[in-house]
């Protein structure tokens, strides 16, 4: 694999990074080992300590980060998330390759800090879909979901900076095509691609161009929906439309 590993999987909130990490894991265990992020974040339902995240309380973070223990972290709307340097050992993950998925500040921390890491930036579709993901999760207000839009929006500004790019249509197809952009075969049954190597070592689909101006659709259409929702906040009977695809 270029670079040696860890394989980070970068992007913004509800691009499906933390998906397509875990399908990678599951479909190959014998080539990856999971990383568990530790965050300070309360569990959503459904979430389990130990298997979504490992939940740790703010003293026992910043303790974790006084003691050189994390590979990499980040404040993100008030909470501490980051990446136990424990995960990456070798005898840890016996010979396999630890995947991560991390936002933008991790991997810029990663890359400064972990040799080898191969880095992979996934972005959305397009705005519609994107939007109505993270509007659906149904755990945030929308004052929370606004903060996380102005968060990647920022975020999204970093992706043509990456020479790896996957456009996240569907799982499975986007688990195959990261897989194919670090020079490892793709499971059985994977068919077409969405991978973009914004690169002049190694030609992809699409270009440079393509990821910019995508990025822009989502850019414009997280900011109307910002403004949407700060519309509604304020009770503006006349509120900006929802992004659409």
């Amino acid at each position: 694999m270029r670079g040696g590993g860890p394989l980070v999987i970068v992007g913004p909130s509800g691009a499906g990074k933390t998906t397509i990490a875990a399908r990678l894991v599951r479909s190959c265990p014998e080539r990856f080992a999971p990383s568990v992020s530790v965050t300070t974040r309360r569990p959503r339902a459904g979430e389990r300590n130990g298997r979504e995240y490992r939940f740790v309380s703010r003293p026992e973070f910043e303790a974790m980060i006084d003691d050189g223990l994390l590979a990499e972290w980040a404040r993100v709307h008030g909470r501490y998330y980051g990446t136990p340097l424990e995960n990456l050992a070798a005898d840890r993950c016996g010979g396999r390759l630890p995947v991560l998925d991390i936002d933008v500040q991790g991997a810029q921390q990663v890359a400064e800090r972990v040799a080898g890491a191969v880095q992979v930036f996934v972005v959305p579709p397009g705005p519609g879909r994107w939007l109505r993901r993270l509007a659906g999760r149904g755990t945030e207000t929308p004052e929370e979901i606004a903060r996380r839009l102005r968060t990647a929006v920022a975020e999204l500004e970093a992706a043509p900076s990456f020479p790896l790019v996957v456009v996240n249509r569907k799982v499975d197809q986007a688990a195959a095509d990261v897989l194919s952009l670090v020079g490892l075969p793709a499971v059985a049954g994977s068919a077409g691609s969405d991978a973009v190597v914004v690169g002049s070592d190694a030609p992809g689909p699409a270009s440079a161009e393509s990821v910019a101006a995508l990025c822009r659709r989502l850019r414009d259409g997280a900011r109307a929906e910002i403004a949407r929702l700060e519309a509604a906040a304020k009770g503006d009977p006349a509120p900006a439309p929802r992004a659409r695809t």
